[in-house]
């Protein structure tokens, strides 16, 4: 049986939401729910939305909508104050009195009215979180939509719970932030599947120092006080 690539398999999940939500367009993303659960890390909102621009994990219901995000992206380097509304709220309506002008010159070629980025957190892992970018062609769906955002909320709810279960280590937005490395994360992987040190090691061409230094780094992160920690606690975050 052939296994759908990632993109297409999201990009159907959320084709599906459009019809189900009576929107144009859906881009997500995986994301950390606060900045400030991972440090330094993160550091500031500059900082976020510096690394935030280079993820490769971002995903929409079509083509076009791909496009419309990673160009929207484009344009959080001068919006500071919004992405922090997007990590304190829930629901954020991105008004047009908030937007850089280029933006909103970009916005109205496309003939799009309104954005609104729900938030929900992940049942699977509550400190990670879905965000959804609702495109709306025409104002009054805006209205519309809000007036029954509870209903949104639930729906988006088991959509993030069906991409988590099905996609979340793939997506995992620790490891697209760089907060966990890719490396470490492959760690992870093997110390999960009862593999010592020393296997690892050889696994991975490290010396035995390097995958000590991996693995303090992990704890470190994830704050576990051992290797049966650190494995309790990558799962609960997705990373196994």
């Amino acid at each position: 049986m052939t296994q759908v690539p990632l993109s297409a398999a999201l990009s159907s999940f959320l084709q599906q939401g459009c019809k189900d939500l009576q929107v144009d367009e859906i881009c997500y993303c995986y994301d950390i729910q606060t900045p400030s659960d991972w440090g330094r890390k993160m550091g500031s909102h500059k900082h976020l939305i510096r690394n935030f621009t280079k993820r490769r994990k971002l995903f929409a219901s079509s083509l076009k909508g791909l496009s419309l995000w990673r160009q929207k992206v484009l344009f959080l380097k001068n919006m500071e104050e919004v992405v922090g509304q997007l990590y304190s709220h829930s629901v954020c309506v991105w008004s047009n009195r908030t937007l850089p002008r280029g933006m909103k010159r970009y916005l109205d070629s496309q003939q799009i009215e309104g954005i609104v980025t729900v938030s929900v957190s992940c049942p699977v892992s509550p400190q990670l979180t879905g965000r959804f970018n609702l495109i709306l062609h025409k104002s009054e769906q805006v209205s519309d939509l809000l007036g029954r955002i509870d209903e949104v909320e639930v729906y988006l709810s088991r959509l993030q719970t069906k991409i988590a279960l099905h996609h979340g280590i793939e997506i995992n937005p620790l490891v697209d932030y760089n907060i966990i490395s890719p490396i470490s994360a492959y760690i992870l992987t093997h110390l999960a599947n009862g593999a010592d040190r020393e296997e690892i090691s050889s696994l991975l061409n490290l010396t035995l120092r390097g995958v000590d230094y991996h693995l303090s780094v992990l704890k470190q992160t994830l704050n576990a006080r051992n290797t049966a920690q650190l494995v309790h606690e990558a799962g609960k975050l997705s990373l196994l």
